[in-house]
């Protein structure tokens, strides 16, 4: 990896530094393949390919910076290094629209929800300087700052990527392409305008009992679609913070891996990721749907779900699952991540609305506003609620921003049980077995009225009606 040195773009340069490098020394679908932390990436073969390959490290030495505190947030930056898995170069060309825009994201992991708390403007980068990496391959040639060679790597630490000025607003991601000069530019604090910015209350630990933390690297490379070899440059790495001001690590960089495989990672085995690819205008686009069902007892069950946009154009800006309407739905949740600096992306949450069989929660389409607050690409929204019916393999609708040739995709979920008939309502302690323990929580809260779970019947009393249910329903549940 490269020594630190004081590194500015080029085009704005009056005098030219010289740069020396020193050598030192595909997607998927389950959470099965997941790619171990700092594991040797899977080589693509075919063009430019590039892949986050290290998350806050420089120089083998953890790299995550604090720049400041305003009005309850704080930014902060973090180091990322490029590599480049493919069999040719790909062009890093300084002040033009043909270099990568790095993406800097954070995660919270909290009482099983993984949601997204920060994100920061993207640093548009201008220099590659094709280091030597064990994990990347083997590095020959130099290009010297215009491209990044095959087996290459290539680290701009967090002082470079706390300059961020490009907005995510103005970028193509199935594409990889952009309008460059940018007609915008960050705003705000100066410690913060485009960094990577979140609240306090979601990074101090004495507020955050149990909870754990993930950051995001992302190159977007104006090379890879084009390869179609933009679908893996995405890693993640835990982090954790003895306070907001000091994040520190825990693990390697999970190279390959979006963040919601960290969801995965962090709840082993409780999680369901569908990979979604959208239909686009031009390129390809992707997008991955999480979701899990968790018993809470007295029958009721809550339902989480993640929708990550890797790099689709179109976006998000429907999210609809099964409910039977028999079903009874309680703590209804949603949670986004909020733009700054002066991108104007609308932060209103979405509206829920519960019909014909499900439950929905929506945004304005692109036509209606283009400001509208979807999921566009290097965002994750969650959503969640409680119920009282056990879960079962369904099929959620997400319903496309921008308008394309198709108006929505299907994802892969657990929803409440669909079949109202046979829904395990005597199952008062949620086992999936109805049997002497249900039974004994009947005896328990006999004569107890008004909206009780002991009260399966519905008739406002705990007594012979709910008695003669369990034993009707008697046995495994369907």
């Amino acid at each position: 990896m490269m020594a630190p040195f004081c590194r500015v773009p080029l085009f704005t340069c009056t005098t030219l530094i010289a740069l020396t490098a020193f050598a030192v020394a595909m997607p998927k679908s389950s959470p099965a393949n997941h790619a171990a932390a700092d594991a040797a990436p899977s080589f693509a073969g075919v063009g430019a390919d590039i892949i986050t390959g290290t998350i806050a490290e420089d120089n083998g030495a953890f790299d995550m910076q604090y720049y400041g505190t305003s009005g309850g947030v704080a930014g902060y930056a973090f180091a990322t290094q490029a590599c480049n898995i493919g069999s040719q170069e790909s062009e890093w060309i300084g002040g033009t629209n043909q270099t990568p825009v790095i993406v800097q994201n954070c995660y919270q992991y909290r009482d099983g929800i993984f949601r997204q708390v920060g994100l920061s403007w993207l640093k548009h980068s201008f220099c590659a300087l094709s280091e030597s990496e064990s994990y990347c391959g083997t590095c020959v040639d130099n290009f010297d700052c215009d491209y990044l060679a095959a087996g290459c790597a290539d680290t701009y630490f967090a002082g470079l990527n706390g300059d961020a000025t490009a907005p995510r607003t103005q970028i193509n991601p199935s594409t990889g392409s952009y309008d460059y000069p940018f007609t915008i530019f960050p705003s705000g604090a100066f410690d913060l305008r485009g960094k990577l910015q979140v609240k306090v209350q979601d990074t101090d630990p004495s507020l955050n009992p149990g909870a754990r933390w993930a950051i995001e690297g992302y190159y977007m490379s104006t090379d890879d679609a084009q390869f179609d070899n933009h679908m893996n440059n995405a890693s993640w790495r835990e982090i954790t913070f003895t306070a907001p001001t000091t994040p520190s690590p825990v693990g390697g960089t999970n190279r390959q891996d979006p963040a919601i495989y960290a969801w995965d990672a962090m709840e082993p085995g409780g999680i369901t990721i569908d990979v979604l690819d959208t239909p686009e205008a031009a390129g390809a686009g992707r997008v991955y749907v999480g979701s899990k069902a968790t018993a809470l007892g007295g029958g009721w069950w809550h339902y989480q779900y993640a929708i990550q946009n890797l790099n689709s154009h179109r976006g998000i800006d429907g999210f609809s699952i099964p409910v039977p309407d028999c079903v009874q739905i309680e703590n209804i949740g949603f949670t986004d991540v909020p733009y700054h600096s002066g991108e104007g992306v609308a932060g209103t949450d979405w509206p829920v609305t519960r019909s014909n069989g499900a439950i929905s929660w929506n945004t304005d389409s692109f036509e209606d506003d283009p400001n509208a607050n979807a999921i566009r690409w290097s965002t994750m929204y969650t959503f969640g609620f409680d119920a009282d019916a056990p879960p079962t393999d369904d099929t959620a609708d997400l319903s496309l921003w921008r308008t394309g040739t198709i108006e929505s995709i299907e994802g892969d979920v657990r929803s409440p049980n669909n079949d109202c008939e046979v829904l395990c309502a005597s199952d008062i302690n949620a086992d999936l077995l109805v049997n002497v323990n249900d039974l004994l929580i009947v005896i328990a809260n006999w004569g107890t009225t008004g909206n009780h779970y002991a009260d399966i019947s519905g008739d406002q009393v705990v007594g012979v009606d709910d008695l003669l249910r369990v034993i009707s329903f008697w046995g495994a549940c369907p």
